[in-house]
């Protein structure tokens, strides 16, 4: 793992528990495990592994070699734009996956597979807007929320149907209640309110959370 890629995941992680108010955790850089040794693991590509044996939790993050060239040859920290924004997007989405996970972890609270879905949908979406805020002195990116969650394409390795339907519901959500947050905090720069409602949404459960969303006007 190069210095950059290391110091942009750790980037991304200690923002994200910033934002959130969380403990700091071990760094995901430790957790790491190259493509060429992920090969006996399920799944493909990008993907956060977890295993449970009683109460012992171990957690591994796995980045496609692509992901991570396309991302060390342009730092989004630098310039976010339609290069480098989906390997960011992906880059986020797992660090957000172990952070949420460990975050449940020790709350000793079980987790869905939608519900992490879901958080790392509006992490990606929130990441990639406070970045972007900074590059573009302040202003909201417009076309973001249409880019992220109307425009995508599923990875190649989700084949399966109950997958892919998870990830388009996951992203309906996210993208209705990102547009909440965006009209209600991020035009009118409320940003510690911004942060008081992304905490309490954060430590809901997946019930809560699709009742929340579904109240919204």
């Amino acid at each position: 793992m190069s210095e950059a890629l290391g110091g942009l995941l750790l980037a991304v992680q200690r923002r994200l528990e910033s934002f959130y108010a969380l403990d700091r955790q071990a760094p995901v850089t430790d957790f790491l495990i190259p493509p060429d040794e992920a090969g006996g693991y399920p799944g493909g590509g990008s993907r956060t592994l977890v295993t449970q044996k009683g109460d012992d939790v171990s957690l591994g993050v796995v980045l496609d070699d692509s992901v991570c060239a396309r991302i060390t040859a342009a730092d989004p920290r630098v310039h976010l734009d339609g290069d480098n924004l989906d390997p960011f997007c992906v880059v986020t989405e797992e660090v957000s996956h172990f952070v949420y996970l460990f975050f449940c972890a020790r709350a000793a609270r079980q987790v869905t597979q939608l519900e992490l879905e879901l958080q790392g949908e509006l992490d990606k979406y929130l990441s990639a807007v406070f970045l972007l805020s900074l590059q573009i002195e302040g202003a909201v990116a417009p076309g973001l929320r249409e880019l992220l969650f109307r425009r995508y394409r599923l990875a190649a390795h989700v084949t399966d149907a109950e997958g892919r339907a998870r990830y388009h519901k996951a992203s309906a959500l996210a993208y209705r209640y990102s547009s909440w947050l965006e009209s209600r905090f991020l035009r009118p720069s409320r940003l510690d309110d911004l942060a008081r409602e992304a905490r309490r949404f954060y430590r809901m459960g997946q019930r809560d959370k699709l009742e929340r969303i579904g109240q919204l006007q």
